[in-house]
């Protein structure tokens, strides 16, 4: 009886104590992520967001010391020539679709006037810039299938 106890207490002790150390740990508990966040190039992370099919749905591309905070005037930029390598890299242009239209985007969002931008409009994808006084703040992609929704997810707020 003893050692049924026992071995249910460890068990149980054994359940409760979950380390979160790495990403397999997590898998093991949780499953497949629904989103993760890489280092594209020193300084710059892109934060890939997955629908319920596995499929990326989202990519927001952002200098590293920014990722998951709010955008402010005084955010950080991202050097054009390196977004639009980034690019490439992640959606080469060939994979978008057929190019529809480029949109300036002057939106007025309080208190920090933080979301003005431009934005392409592809045959596959919707590629948003956010645009601070310097230049790109950070950058989303959005993939135009069904299960990734028909808005842009502007980066208002911490995630």
């Amino acid at each position: 009886m003893e050692i049924r106890l026992t071995a249910i207490a460890l068990a149980v002790l054994f359940q409760v104590s979950f380390p979160a150390k790495t990403p397999e740990t997590f898998r093991q508990r949780y499953g497949k992520p629904l989103s993760e966040t890489f280092l594209v190039r020193p300084g710059v992370a892109v934060t890939t967001t997955y629908g319920p099919s596995g499929e990326t749905c989202f990519l927001t591309i952002e200098p590293i010391n920014s990722v998951g905070s709010s955008v402010t005037p005084k955010s950080p930029i991202i050097d054009e020539k390196l977004l639009r390598e980034i690019d490439e890299q992640l959606v080469p242009k060939n994979e978008r679709g057929e190019y529809i239209i480029g949109t300036f985007l002057n939106i007025v969002c309080l208190p920090d006037n933080n979301c003005a931008g431009v934005q392409e409009d592809w045959g596959q994808l919707v590629i948003y810039r956010n645009a601070g006084p310097k230049g790109t703040r950070y950058e989303q992609i959005r993939w135009k299938r069904a299960e990734c929704g028909a808005t842009l997810r502007i980066h208002l707020h911490p995630l």
